[in-house]
């Protein structure tokens, strides 16, 4: 899965080839390799200046999905990068070694290579990494694994995480949720998928001497956009799943698909005066889980959990991960909508407290509750307006009755 929002940034020059490299000053890696993607910050050292690299690592689809770099930042300047690029994982962030660094950045290229897919720009800046010859022991995987890796907080957690890399086809991480020797049956896909819902159950069974654990569960899941059902019995001692025995998956259509995920939509509807690019700082400046995507009708902000906490829940949901979602339009409106009212007036409240500052405000027109997402409808509909799309979805409820 890809959120980085990776953009190219004017007067951002890359390090020419003969100048890549220098003397290892440290490496930092998001603790996220669990949800399948790691983010990577490397400093090295040549002469005078410090040259920063910044991988986006993806176990998934994409292996080494992109990269970019910079000459001498200051301190500040990092942190809005690794913020812009990384901060929708949801992670902390882990010091790892040079070793460790190059293990892998050569072993997402890996994946680049088996899939044929074409790597990032600015490949002469990272191709020392990839011609490095060593060794890299079991040892020193699960070293490595333990540090990128969050801990386990519940049986939920474990759950969920083990169905996720299941699913995914992560055979690398699987041992490292798993008892060896424990009787697990894979779960056989011809190409990677994805854990959209996962409905843990606990059974009836228990071994008090043992503590384990059993539950029954119900996984949605995405393989190349084909949606379908799968039940399972997954058995826990401790951090590690012991057993696993999943069932027959079931197909189900897309509209299945969508009333199993169909939940309320909660939207602020507001007007904005000012200049548009101070509530596009404003916004970055609340929220670093934050990225924008650029439309006719102006920018979408999805604001993302600051961890990945929701993982915990015996009902795990993907999109849990987005706190809420703010649309800037051309036309001055400004819409938030998520599906928790809580958690989306402690947005806007966030971001009207910051506009204060500035002497500026948010004027409130409206607020909504829909039975079903509605934004993403005004998204893809030919409106510009989201005061006129409601008018016309109201003009269409009237005439219904």
């Amino acid at each position: 899965m890809n959120k980085s929002g990776f953009k190219v940034i004017e007067g951002n020059v890359l390090i020419t080839p003969e100048e890549a490299g220098g003397i290892f000053v440290s490496a930092e890696a998001t603790k996220t390799r669990l949800m399948g993607v790691v983010g990577l910050h490397v400093v090295r050292k040549r002469e005078s200046y410090e040259f920063h690299q910044f991988f986006y690592l993806d176990t998934e689809e994409y292996g080494l999905d992109d990269y970019q770099s910079m000459i001498n930042p200051d301190p500040t300047e990092v942190k809005k990068k690794k913020d812009e690029l990384y901060g929708a994982l949801g992670g902390t962030w882990v010091s790892i070694t040079e070793k460790e660094y190059l293990f892998l950045v050569r072993d997402y290229y890996g994946i680049n290579k088996r899939r044929n897919l074409i790597p990032p720009e600015g490949f002469d800046e990272y191709k020392g990494a990839l011609s490095t010859n060593f060794t890299f022991s079991s040892e020193e995987k699960r070293v490595l694994w333990g540090k990128v890796c969050t801990e386990m907080h519940n049986d939920y957690e474990l759950i969920n995480y083990f169905v996720m890399r299941m699913i995914a086809k992560d055979n690398e991480l699987l041992p490292y949720l798993s008892q060896p020797g424990g009787a697990i049956t894979p779960f056989y896909v011809k190409n990677p998928g994805t854990l959209i819902k996962n409905e843990i159950i606990k059974g009836d069974k228990f071994d008090s001497q043992k503590s384990t654990h059993v539950y029954n569960l119900i996984s949605l899941l995405d393989i190349d956009k084909e949606y379908m059902l799968l039940e399972s019995e997954i058995s826990v001692l401790g951090s590690k799943v012991i057993a696993y025995k999943p069932k027959k998956p079931m197909p189900i259509s897309t509209w299945e698909t969508a009333n199993i995920l169909n939940r309320p939509e909660y939207i602020l509807h507001t007007r904005f005066e000012g200049d548009p690019e101070i509530l596009k700082k404003t916004i970055f400046s609340v929220f670093s889980t934050v990225t924008e995507s650029e439309y006719e009708f102006g920018s979408l902000f999805m604001v993302f959990r600051p961890n990945n906490n929701h993982v915990r829940k015996k009902v795990y949901r993907l999109d849990q991960d987005t706190l809420g979602i703010i649309c800037l339009l051309e036309t001055g409106e400004v819409t938030f909508s998520g599906s928790d009212t809580t958690e989306l007036e402690a947005i806007e409240t966030s971001v009207m407290a910051a506009l204060m500052v500035e002497n500026m405000k948010l004027n409130i027109i409206g607020s909504y509750k829909f039975p079903e997402p509605v934004l993403v409808r005004f998204i893809d509909s030919d409106f510009i307006s989201f005061q006129d799309f409601m008018d016309f979805v109201q003009s269409f409820q009237t005439d219904d009755q």
